[in-house]
């Protein structure tokens, strides 16, 4: 494991052991509302928060590993659930649900429930394109243009095969075949290496913009 995979582990764990702690203490809105500023960081460094500092994301690689090592698969992403109409209607209510319980450190409004669990059981049935690309309220903030991505793995089409390793493993859909290259869609990706640790060519590199 090399340097920057050691510190997206440690710091995807802490991620999830806040979010926990955060939720049972009942300070959920503080949590929020350094998810959500960092969601809007994105805008200026890319989805580094996605790849390092979200608690789904580390929930998502962890479940992951588990349902590998046992070969239990999960249920693809109905096509019902993604069509625009639907999973952003979803996702933009979850998004004022989390404004409104950021309001709630400064003004008199009482969300009880901590809504955002909600990811954990979809990310434990559902394929993880279902979460990441159409339901999360982050994602939704991050599907603005960025002026720099740092960090983002890169195809060369100098040393690439087409062999679709990437593509097939990539857990967001986030790997295209366009005029018969590969190439990686920045909006989707989440930096989770997995295209970069399975290239046996050595033809996915991380660049920044």
């Amino acid at each position: 494991m090399n340097v920057r995979r050691a510190i997206q582990t440690l710091t995807l764990a802490i991620s999830i052991v806040a979010f926990v702690i955060f939720v049972k203490s009942k300070k959920e809105a503080i949590l929020l509302l350094w998810m959500l500023g960092l969601s809007f960081a994105s805008l200026l460094v890319g989805r580094l928060f996605c790849g390092y500092f979200c608690p789904f994301h580390a929930f998502d690689k962890g479940i992951g590993f588990i349902f590998n090592k046992i070969n239990l698969k999960k249920i693809k992403t109905p096509n019902s659930l993604k069509k625009g109409f639907v999973y952003y209607t979803i996702s933009t209510i979850l998004l004022l649900l989390v404004v409104l319980k950021i309001f709630s450190l400064t003004m008199p409004i009482r969300l009880k429930l901590p809504f955002l669990i909600i990811a954990f059981p979809i990310l434990g049935v559902f394929t993880s394109d279902l979460w990441h690309n159409y339901l999360c309220p982050f994602g939704l903030v991050m599907k603005l243009p960025s002026f720099k991505r740092i960090l983002m793995p890169k195809i060369d089409n100098n040393t690439c095969t087409n062999c679709n390793l990437c593509k097939n493993i990539c857990p967001t859909e986030a790997i295209e075949l366009n005029n018969n290259r590969l190439q990686i869609m920045d909006s989707r990706c989440i930096l989770c290496y997995k295209c970069e640790k399975i290239c046996k060519f050595d033809s996915i590199k991380i660049k920044s913009d």
